[in-house]
Parts: structure tokens; C-alpha cells; sequence
């Protein structure tokens, strides 16, 4: 189970703003009263509690007005609230994911118990006794006698004179006290109906919330807004851009096939002049060397030798001529291609210059990207559209208009009560009854003065804290008290030396079921501590129970303000705890220490 939220109105110690805790899962820290808050945690997850054991604001007929509620998420997933009239009855409502709104399931108590037992509320005995850690358990506020504390002198009565004095004043204050009642009755009545009101005005809110959110996205796409609007037809510009992008590639890829084709007539390059080759000038050589031969020998058919001789030069010459023209055609060739490469690529760039600013401002790289992010552009000025439609058909129905205006109303009236009960009060003013009651005891003092006050015997020690804790854990688990230490022990061994600065090592328990602690080498009897160390010992057994009470399934633990005697490295250390606590399950704390706040996962 996870408690999401905490509400109440005429409840005298939670203060909260607005009168409401929102709570998380995992360590929660709240500026509230933690007996109050413990209280409205019985009064609401245990339908059958009497519903006074909650403190009231002080007033008389506003009484029955106060009124509390909590909605929390069960085991099974199902989300429940329960509303009680603090004098009244019980009301539990069941979350419709469908409709979206809470619907009534039941009002009889037991069917409510149930529920939330179902839910995973855990029973009042383990809340109680391993769940909860309160400042009213500590050792040292348990037994002030066996501490050494003085019980409180008894009341000096008060001469005539200093009596007839505080009466003036009391029944002055008695005044301030009836009128303050008044205000705060009509304030209270107020309050329900603005209560009411905001929930019937919270849809209206909630619309209101989802077109802020619409917004914000549509703000946050504001750049590519105004950059697809300068495309004018962005589909058609996104086609026309696939195309350029398709005649590009193909002209590149068929100007690189030519290219290959080229390659070896570009590898060879231009053939070197034939007249710089030996074998042409051999065969020009050899040529007139035949003539004259047969010129000026007896062997004339040598002659006939530089025919052949001057072919092969020919041939030299007209192989020249023709790779010569080759490799020109290729040259023109390629200056064609570098021409046709140029004009594809000028034509692509321009053809796309839109599109390819529009993709870099926006960031992506891809036109698959860009066509995803003006459909989101498109969504979200459709959802805030939407969102204006419902807004204004919200407000258009006369309930609404009706509720708006009467919510300004009712905020105006809170607002001159509460300054008029500032005037009145002018600071913190008792409950009429408990100055009623103090006029009445010295009116009877002044007609019969009274009798010596017999002297107070001493006060018995109540139970030691630390016993009654391992009993209780020894209860829920099962076994005995030895057996209920030793299944923490190993947690005991990690917590006590931590917190006490390695001054104590560790708790045990004797076979009369005595406690002691060793430290400095010796082991002494837990009761001859010093209180803030007996409460130190107390805190860490109690953590340890705790901790293993949210591991075996019981998701909430409650705690108070109980960590205001120990120093600051102690309270950072049960900080951390605590903390490591919240991972196993809920954890309320009810402080407005800053050291514990600092720690929190979250502040309500």
C-alpha cells in the first residue's frame, strides 16, 4: 500500500497548506503534528476508530463540520479514497481509470475495513507496535521518575486580589475566545464550501493544466513552426526535394560508371612524341641504310630492305596519331563530365537550399527525421486546439461559470475573516470551554478558599519502552523476546555503533528478559544509561523492527519529531536510515527538522 495524499479541514495540529499532504513513495517529510497525524491515520485506515480521538479546531458549533480524507494505492493495484465526517459517517470511493473520476463503493465501516485491509493496510496492532515511532514512546519521556525528574509542585493558590485580577482578565479573554469561535465557525463553513467548490471546478483545472502543457510543446516548437511555414506546401516541397535528391544521385552515378569506363585511358594519359622513340629512328635509319646499300653495292636488292624499314616507322607514326586522338576525346571526355557533375550538384543545391535549412535548423539529418518532426508539430497544434475546444465548452456550462464566480466570492470572505480573526485573536487564544472552566474553579476559590493539596505521591515508573518493544515485536513475529532481538541482531551490530559514535556495540537480552549494552569493553544494564542513550538504544531497536517490517510486506511506517535530543551527526545518521527505509516502502515522517528534510526523497 502507498498513502498518495492526506487532506483534512477543522483538524486543530495539521497545518499544511491548503490542509492537504501529497506523499510519494519512498521517505516523505511533513511539517505536521505527528500524534495529530497518526491520529487521522487510525480515525481514517481503521473505519471503526472513534472519531474524537482527533484534536478539533476549538470551536463549538463548527465541530461536526471537520472532517478528513485519504486515498492510497493498494496491493492489487486499485486506487481507493476514503472520506469520513469526523461526526458523521464513513464514505469510500474507488478510482475509475475510465471515466477518470472517483465513484462511491461504500459507507458501511466494516465493507470499508475490508477494502483496505484487502488494499494492504496493515492491522492496528502492527501499526502500533512496529510501524510507528513517536517522541511519547521515548525511554526518557516513559519513565520520568526512574530518571531522576522532580514531579511538579503543586498549585499555589492565588490571593483574593490576583484572583479577582485573573478573573477580569480570563472572562476578557473568554470574550476574545466566543467571538474568535464565531469567526473561526463561519470560517470553517466557508472553507467546506470552497472545498467543494474547487472539486467541482478541479476539471476545469485539469483541462486547464493539459492546454499549459500543449503549449509549452507548441512553444518549444516554435522555430520549426515558423520554418515550415515558409515552405508554404511543406509535403509538396518534401516530395519535390525526394526528387532533386533522385535525379542527383542518379546523374553522379551514371557519371561515375563513364568515369570507370574512362579510367585506363586516363591511367595511360598522352602518348609521348612518336619522333622521340628509338624504334622509329631505327627504322628510318635502317631505311636509308638499305638504299644506299643497294645504291653503291653489287647487291641492289638490298634496297628493297627500306621499304619494310620505313612501314614500321610509318606505323610508329600513324599508332601515335591514333592514341594521340584517343586520349584527347577522353580528355574532352572528362571535362564534359566534370561540366554535367557540376550542373547536377548546382541544380540539387538549389533545388533543396529550403529543405536543407529547414533540416539543419531543426536538427535531424534525414528527411524521414523532418517528415516525424512536423508531424509532431501538427500534433501538437491539434492537442492544443483541442484542449481550447474543451476549455471553452468547459467554461461555456452555466454550473461552471456559476461555481468560478462564486469561488471569488468565498476566497474574498475567507480572506476578511481571516483578518478580522487576526484582529481578534491577535495571537493564540484557548478553547472557551477550558477558560470557562478556569473562571469557574477560581470563582469557587473566592467563595471557598481551598484546602492544603495533599503532597503527590511519587510516580511509578511506567513500563520500561525497550521491553515493551521487543514484547510486541516478539507478538507480531512469533517466538520469544530473545529470538525477536536475535533475528535483528545483525542489523543491531551495523545501527548501534554508527549512531553512538562506536561507543556502543551492541544490544542483548539475559535470560529474565533484562536488556544490556556493551561498550568500552564491559557489558552494563541498559537501564543505568543515561536517558539520551537509553532513547539512542530505543531509536535503533526500533528502526531495526521497523525495517523488517517494511521488507516483510507492511509498506507504511509512521514517525514524529523524536530525534530532537540527539546531536546533529546522530539526526543525519537516522536521516540516512531512514532514507535507506523509504526503498522498502513508505516512510512518513513528521518533521520540520531541516536535517531530515535535506535527506528526504520528498517534502509535502
Amino acid at each position: 500500500m502507498v498513502i498518495l495524499e492526506i487532506a483534512a479541514q477543522g483538524v486543530r495540529g495539521f497545518a499544511p497548506a491548503g490542509g492537504r499532504l501529497a506523499l510519494r513513495p519512498g521517505y516523505n517529510v511533513a511539517a505536521a503534528d505527528g500524534v495529530v497525524l497518526r491520529r487521522l491515520l487510525e480515525v481514517l485506515l481503521y473505519p471503526d476508530t472513534p472519531a474524537d480521538a482527533v484534536p478539533r479546531v476549538a470551536s463549538g458549533p463548527a465541530g461536526p463540520s471537520a472532517r478528513a480524507g485519504i486515498t492510497v494505492v493498494g496491493a492489487d493495484g486499485v486506487t481507493l479514497r476514503v472520506l469520513r465526517d469526523l461526526g458523521a459517517g464513513t464514505q469510500m470511493q474507488r478510482f475509475d481509470p475510465e471515466r477518470r473520476a472517483f465513484l462511491g463503493v461504500s459507507q458501511d465501516p466494516a465493507q470499508v475495513g475490508a477494502a483496505l485491509r484487502d488494499g494492504g493496510v496493515p492491522p492496528r496492532e502492527n501499526l502500533l507496535a512496529l510501524l510507528c515511532l513517536l517522541a511519547s514512546e521515548l525511554p526518557s519521556r516513559q519513565a520520568p521518575a526512574s530518571l531522576g525528574a522532580s514531579p511538579a509542585a503543586p498549585r499555589r493558590a492565588l490571593a483574593p486580589d490576583e484572583a479577582r485580577a485573573r478573573l477580569a482578565a480570563l472572562r476578557d479573554e473568554l470574550a476574545k475566545a466566543e467571538s474568535a469561535d464565531k469567526l473561526q465557525y463561519q470560517l470553517d463553513g466557508l472553507q467546506t464550501r470552497l472545498f467543494k467548490v474547487e472539486e467541482l471546478l478541479r476539471a476545469g483545472e485539469q483541462i486547464r493544466e493539459r492546454l499549459r502543457a500543449a503549449e509549452e510543446v507548441v512553444a518549444g516548437l516554435q522555430g520549426l513552426d515558423e520554418a515550415a511555414k515558409s515552405l508554404g506546401d511543406p509535403e509538396a516541397r518534401l516530395s519535390a526535394y525526394e526528387r532533386a535528391s533522385a535525379r542527383k544521385d542518379e546523374t553522379l552515378t551514371r557519371i561515375g560508371a563513364e568515369r570507370e569506363a574512362l579510367a585506363d585511358v586516363e591511367a595511360r594519359g598522352a602518348p609521348p612524341p612518336f619522333w622521340t622513340e628509338r624504334q622509329f629512328a631505327l627504322g628510318l635509319v635502317g631505311a636509308a641504310a638499305s638504299i644506299a646499300a643497294g645504291l653503291y653495292s653489287e647487291w641492289r636488292a638490298v634496297a628493297l630492305l627500306a621499304i619494310p624499314a620505313a612501314g614500321y616507322s610509318a606505323f610508329l607514326g600513324l599508332r601515335w596519331a591514333s592514341e594521340a586522338e584517343e586520349a584527347d576525346r577522353a580528355t574532352r571526355r572528362y571535362r564534359l563530365l566534370e561540366e554535367r557533375e557540376r550542373k547536377a550538384k548546382e541544380a540539387y543545391e538549389r533545388d533543396s537550399a529550403d529543405i536543407r535549412a529547414l533540416m539543419k535548423a531543426v536538427g535531424v539529418e534525414t528527411v524521414g527525421d523532418l517528415r516525424d518532426a512536423l508531424a509532431r508539430l501538427a500534433r501538437a497544434f491539434g492537442t492544443a486546439e483541442e484542449e481550447r475546444r474543451h476549455l471553452a465548452e468547459w467554461e461555456a456550462q452555466k454550473e461552471n461559470q456559476e461555481a468560478a464566480a462564486e469561488k471569488a466570492s468565498l476566497q474574498q470572505q475567507i480572506g476578511e475573516i481571516e483578518r478580522s480573526l487576526t484582529e481578534e485573536a491577535g495571537g493564540y487564544l484557548r478553547d472557551p470551554r477550558a477558560v470557562e472552566a478556569e473562571i469557574q474553579r477560581l470563582e469557587a476559590e473566592l467563595e471557598a478558599p481551598p484546602e492544603p493539596a495533599p503532597v503527590a505521591a511519587p510516580a511509578a515508573p511506567a513500563g520500561d519502552a525497550l521491553k515493551a518493544t521487543l514484547e510486541r515485536a516478539a507478538a507480531e513475529f512469533g517466538g520469544t523476546t530473545g529470538a525477536a532481538l536475535r533475528a535483528v541482531q545483525q542489523r543491531l551490530l551495523q545501527l548501534l555503533p554508527a549512531l553512538s559514535g562506536q561507543r556502543f556495540s551492541g544490544l542483548f537480552v539475559d535470560e529474565r528478559g533484562n536488556l544490556t549494552v556493551q561498550g568500552g569493553g564491559r557489558t552494563v544494564p541498559l537501564s543505568s544509561l543515561p536517558p539520551v542513550d537509553r532513547d539512542l538504544c530505543f531509536v535503533v531497536l526500533k528502526l531495526a523492527f521497523m525495517e523488517r517490517a517494511l521488507a516483510s510486506g507492511r509498506s507504511v511506517a509512521l514517525l514524529d519529531d523524536a530525534f530532537g535530543s540527539f546531536a546533529e551527526p546522530v539526526r543525519r545518521g537516522i536521516a540516512r536510515v531512514l532514507k535507506q527505509l523509504g526503498k522498502t516502502g513508505q516512510v512518513l515522517h513528521a518533521t520540520a527538522d531541516p536535517v531530515f528534510r535535506e535527506a528526504a526523497d520528498h517534502c509535502a
